[in-house]
């Protein structure tokens, strides 16, 4: 049974979020929230001069699904490793 979602809402530099979420992925979507405020006060200290907050959003955005990907790549990269491996510990098996 798929669980029942909950109402959370994150203030994301400054405005307010509301998701609903799996009370199980609410942990995820607070630590993205905290991660997200952190890069962006960083980056407002390095660039408020010369961009907008809309602007910032946007990079981090881009940089949250960069590393995204780079972590899935890695994934898969990681997964054909074991499966060769357990592919060999077979194959020493059946000899």
């Amino acid at each position: 049974m798929e669980s029942e979602k909950i109402k959370t809402v994150l203030n994301i530099n400054g405005d307010l979020y509301p998701f609903r979420v799996k009370p199980e992925d609410e942990p995820y979507f607070r630590e993205a929230k905290d991660i997200i405020n952190e890069r962006l006060a960083s980056l407002k200290n390095d660039y408020s001069a010369y961009t907008t907050s809309e602007k910032l959003m946007g990079v981090v955005a881009i940089e949250a699904l960069v590393d995204a990907l780079q972590v899935n790549e890695k994934y898969q990269k990681l997964r054909e490793v074991a499966q060769e491996r357990l592919n060999n510990i077979e194959l020493r098996f059946d000899n």
